[in-house]
């Protein structure tokens, strides 16, 4: 495989946060005493059910995987599973779906009384035996992707990804480094949207067939796009992983560990946080709170829902624009779920006080 494009992080960063001091604010010379608030215990899986393999992709020798986020109700049942991302495969979400529905677990519970868990998320990989590597087809096809790419041909380029992407004849080896080419097609073409999306895909596959090298670009890569679109806690997540695994490359890590605490910074302070939002294809738009209220400035297009998923609490709202909405700390950390029409364009604007998790 053809080595990742490099690139320099820091430009990209800097102006984000160029109002913001690298000074650390100093520790209170007294901690407060804790108070208890609660016992809250998990809800604990009893029964889930296999999601059945697509037959029709069992012939193509197709893999994918899916998440999906669901509610646990006080009978320890499943609600509203969404699936926030796959592989691209709908007919892997449709059988994740009907699987998910099926599944039990023990309520959660609040000092003694059964609660909603409703912040939870799963990967459901769908794997066929001895489906591994790459086919001489595929390989041919990237290459001929990353040298249109490099040769700046990028009509090309688009016309070979939308026929690799129509097939859909690959195993997880393959969809890792088909959403790894459309990555550097979005990037080529400035689109960081879609760059973010196609990394995060590459990344959701764990397979030992992707090098170190280009899971620490791709890494790299979500760190500073999430930071660009003010998803500073999955910029976070994204940083953390590269703690762990930045072993070829620790100078870049070093690059990037100012912003990461400009980000803690950024996240916990009392400025508002705005993210520049849109609907995707599939309807939906998911963010992680950092804050405890935020309000919705749409923009354009027609947003229907608004759905708070908590530790502990599912609330639903009509998406009106200007509107705040307040969590109580009782609720837990929290995200939110907007439905709407597929192109509307909105922000979602944090304000109050720090509830994350960074």
């Amino acid at each position: 495989m053809r080595k990742p494009f490099s690139y320099s992080p820091a430009p990209l960063v800097l102006a984000l946060f160029s109002g913001l001091s690298l000074a650390q604010s100093a520790a209170p010379s007294e901690a407060p005493l804790a108070e208890h608030i609660a016992t809250v215990v998990e809800a604990q899986p009893l029964k889930r059910v296999d999601p059945q393999y697509p037959v029709s992709s069992a012939r193509k020798s197709q893999e994918g995987w899916v998440k999906v986020s669901f509610v646990i109700n006080k009978d320890g049942e499943v609600e509203d599973p969404v699936v926030q991302d796959s592989s691209g495969l709908k007919a892997f979400e449709k059988a994740t779906l009907r699987a998910v529905k099926r599944w039990q677990y023990s309520p959660a519970m609040q000092d003694g009384e059964a609660i909603q868990q409703c912040r939870n998320m799963v990967q459901i990989d769908f794997r066929l035996a001895g489906s591994s590597g790459v086919t001489r087809k595929f390989m041919r096809r990237y290459k001929d992707v990353a040298e249109a790419i490099t040769n700046k041909d990028l009509p090309l380029a688009a016309e070979l990804i939308a026929e690799m992407r129509d097939d859909q004849l690959w195993n997880h080896t393959e969809s890792a480094y088909f959403w790894l080419a459309d990555s550097y097609y979005a990037k080529a073409t400035d689109d960081t949207e879609r760059e973010l999306k196609s990394v995060r895909r590459a990344l959701a596959v764990d397979t030992e067939a992707v090098r170190a090298s280009t899971k620490q670009y791709l890494l790299e890569r979500e760190f500073v796009l999430s930071i660009n679109e003010s998803e500073y806690n999955e910029a976070m997540k994204a940083y953390d992983k590269l703690e762990k695994i930045a072993d070829e490359k620790p100078e870049q890590l070093a690059q990037l560990a100012p912003y990461a605490e400009k980000v803690k910074e950024l996240v916990k302070g009392n400025e508002p946080m705005i993210r520049k939002a849109s609907i995707d294809e599939e309807g939906r738009v998911f963010h992680q709170l950092s804050r405890n209220a935020f309000a919705l400035d749409i923009a354009e297009g027609d947003l229907d829902e608004v759905q708070i998923r908590c530790d502990n609490k599912l609330s639903r709202y009509t998406a009106v624009s200007k509107s705040q909405w307040h969590i109580p700390s009782s609720w837990g950390q929290c995200s939110v779920y907007v439905s709407g029409s597929p192109g509307a364009q909105f922000e979602v604007v944090e304000v109050g006080d720090y509830i994350g998790e960074i």
